[in-house]
């Protein structure tokens, strides 16, 4: 009898600790700001691919464009926290619409906008066919701190891609 009792209230406090724990998620750790557009959900964070980072590629006509080939591209410099930097978005598969970028650093679950005015969109993706993409736009763009990041690029409210970049002192 002793030995049923001591079973039931092993099993009891295994129940009682598994329905009190989190599972982890970054949706439990996620605070976003209170500023950032309505179509950014927290589930949008929960599925970026860390292993996934940007690779440089060869579009035909240069062979400097840093991203995910046939499908989003930049020209310009490697970013360095709080440093603004030029860069030149190229897009596949659209031809127009307005660009957001959300930026979420891993370690620090930081969550800001990119560009460097501080504003989360702006409009005029567009200007034809370049450097074998079917639109682009240049933008400034910041990072605060190092770490590794996900720049979360919407168009038209829409996640269209992810970019993971290690930022470095």
């Amino acid at each position: 009898m002793k030995l049923k009792s001591m079973v039931f209230i092993v099993l009891s406090m295994i129940f009682l600790a598994a329905g009190c724990s989190t599972n982890g998620t970054v949706e439990n750790k996620l605070s976003l700001p209170k500023n950032i557009p309505d179509f950014v959900q927290k589930g949008d964070f929960e599925k970026i691919d860390w292993d996934r980072t940007v690779t440089e590629f060869d579009t035909g006509t240069r062979d400097d464009m840093i991203g995910n080939k046939n499908k989003l591209g930049i020209i310009g410099p490697k970013l360095q926290p709080s440093k603004v930097e030029k860069w030149l978005w190229h897009f596949w598969g659209i031809d127009k619409g307005e660009l957001t970028v959300v930026g979420y650093n891993k370690d620090t679950s930081k969550i800001t906008p990119v560009l460097s005015d501080g504003d989360w969109s702006r409009d005029g993706i567009g200007g034809g066919k370049i450097e074998g993409a079917d639109a682009s736009i240049p933008s400034n763009v910041i990072l605060p701190e190092a770490g590794k990041w996900a720049l979360l690029v919407y168009i038209d409210d829409k996640l269209f891609d992810t970019l993971v970049f290690k930022i470095n002192e």
